[in-house]
């Protein structure tokens, strides 16, 4: 396996400021990219992340430094406009209104980074801190110019490439940043993704081969291409998995818990995104629908907005809020009569037979938050 060397950003941004070309040529930021290494121990690819984060901080900064030079200007709120593309829409009141008491309070520290046509690159909360919170204290804010004019899909990949290394996304984010992706750069709509996806992920770990294409997401963009095609894909896969390695994501990780998140209700996604709800909490909140609940889509919106504020204010963990879905949908769906005595022996049988090495962990999640609701049950059944 080739040896990574750590990723030159910082050299690689502050050249091309010298021209203002910070998104000039496509291959530097690829070879950039295929350059960041993650590493498969959780705690090393906490420490690895952490360390990518700090030094795109620091590469952002001093980019900024470097075009204050060429001139800080004054510009209205109104006049600026947030880059569509941009793979961050998670902006909570919290964060937005923490950014505005320290603008109020402390002045605007940075000025924000502009593109032609004062589209967004760095400082949308900023911005919306400003157009969101201080009017009309506070109208206008300081900004720097980058003068390169970018393609649809060229502004869709710094962004997205940003956002991942400078902070990370949620998954929901993340799950539409990468769709949009595709659509630039393939041309495939969302379920053409999703199905080629999910077809490639069961066809590998039916053949034992997901810790292979793992291991693949910490190579060279040029082994990553070889390793894809030992797995005989057809080309559609082949090409929707090779994106995802791009941008340093596991396939099989993705497929399981990122585009999962593109099926959640309109309610949840909200709660996602204006009041930090979890991704892995609104999954599991997704499961008090009116099929599950046995009710109209109606009350089961309300059963799932009260529920999602349960979660919300008494700061459930996801085990909690399992249990929660569970309970919630054992007291309203409706009752059953009593099964015959052979039944329930059966049930029983098959309970004790399961192989609990032989199911997924995100159903293993599910079926013990349903036994411990139904154990609960039972236990005030006995009393």
């Amino acid at each position: 396996m080739t040896k990574l060397n750590k990723p030159s950003v910082l050299g690689m941004f502050a050249s091309a400021a010298d021209s203002q070309q910070v998104f000039e040529l496509e291959e530097r930021v690829e070879d950039l990219q295929a350059e960041i290494t993650r590493l498969k121990d959780e705690q090393a690819q906490g420490k690895l992340a952490e360390e990518e984060r700090t030094l795109l901080n620091q590469t952002i900064e001093d980019l900024r430094e470097h075009l204050k030079a060429s001139g800080i200007f004054k510009i209205h709120y109104s006049e600026v406009r947030p880059n569509p593309k941009q793979a961050r829409q998670t902006f909570t009141s919290d964060s937005i209104r923490s950014m505005a008491v320290s603008i109020r309070e402390e002045g605007q520290q940075q000025p924000i980074i502009l593109l032609p046509g004062n589209l967004i690159f760095d400082g949308e909360r900023r911005w919306r801190s400003v157009a969101e919170e201080l009017q009309p204290e506070i109208e206008t804010l300081d900004a720097v110019m980058l003068q390169k004019v970018l393609s649809e899909e060229e502004l869709h990949t710094r962004t997205l490439l940003t956002s991942l290394h400078r902070e990370g996304l949620n998954e929901l984010d993340l799950a539409e940043g990468l769709i949009q992706q595709a659509k630039l750069a393939l041309e495939f709509e969302q379920e053409e993704v999703v199905r080629a996806l999910r077809r490639a992920i069961a066809r590998l770990n039916a053949k034992k081969l997901l810790p292979q294409l793992t291991e693949l997401v910490i190579l060279t963009r040029k082994e990553q291409s070889e390793g894809i095609k030992e797995f005989n894909l057809d080309e559609i896969e082949q090409s929707i998995l090779l994106l995802l390695l791009r941008f340093q994501q596991n396939p099989a990780s993705v497929d399981a818990n990122v585009f999962p998140c593109l099926r959640l209700s309109e309610d949840l996604k909200i709660a996602i995104r204006q009041l930090g709800l979890g991704a892995n909490h609104a999954r599991s909140l997704q499961k008090l629908n009116s099929k599950n609940l046995k009710v109209e889509e109606t009350k089961a919106l309300k059963i799932r907005q009260d529920a999602t504020s349960q979660v919300l204010q008494e700061r459930l963990t996801v085990a909690q809020t399992r249990f929660l879905v569970a309970q919630t949908i054992a007291e309203h769906a409706p009752e059953t009569k009593p099964k015959p005595s052979h039944q329930i022996s059966s049930l029983i049988r098959d309970v004790s037979a399961t192989k609990v090495e032989d199911i997924q962990q995100e159903q293993l999640r599910d079926l013990l938050a349903v036994l411990e609701a139904k154990a609960k049950e039972i236990r005030k059944k006995l009393d």
